[in-house]
């Protein structure tokens, strides 16, 4: 027969419990945190493409800075995701501008001054990047940027694929 003591000693080395190293734990996870923020570039992609667009190809190495995003594609025209027109629309009427698109600006430019009352450090650049379908016609391209640049959106970028 077993003795009270030898029962005890079974059940305690049985029952092992371990302990959680803290230490160790976050040591790893600074560890990743930093490794992280190594890697991190500033310069990232700064611009969203969306899959249905087929940029065209160019061999500009400038980076895209960030301003305001008006996309065409080859059925709609929008302004910061938002649709303001129809390509159709655009290419039957015989006015170089675009009044929606060119309302939508002015509201724009109003948010963008209001804003600069509040914090000195934001301006109005009047930067614009186009991101245009590669197969939207010439007349449609040509349009937009005239309506941009009488809202005083005059600093137009394109975007494009490098071909690099």
């Amino acid at each position: 027969m077993e003795t009270v003591r030898a029962k005890r000693k079974r059940r305690r080395s049985r029952g092992l419990t371990g302990s959680l190293m803290l230490i160790p734990l976050i040591d790893i996870i600074t560890n990743i945190l930093l490794f992280l923020l190594v890697n991190y570039s500033v310069e990232g992609q700064i611009l969203t493409i969306d899959p249905k667009f087929k940029l065209p190809v160019s061999t500009a190495r400038e980076t895209p800075k960030m301003s305001l995003i008006v996309q065409v594609t080859d059925q709609d025209l929008m302004m910061e995701g938002l649709r303001i027109a129809g390509v159709k629309e655009i290419m039957e009427s015989s006015d170089m501008e675009i009044p929606p698109l060119h309302r939508e600006l002015n509201n724009n430019t109003k948010k963008v001054d209001f804003i600069a009352k509040n914090n000195p450090s934001v301006k109005f650049s009047g930067a614009v990047l186009i991101q245009g379908d590669k197969r939207i016609p010439f007349a449609v391209l040509e349009k937009i940027m005239y309506t941009c640049g009488q809202a005083g959106y005059s600093n137009i970028s394109l975007a494009v694929f490098s071909s690099e």
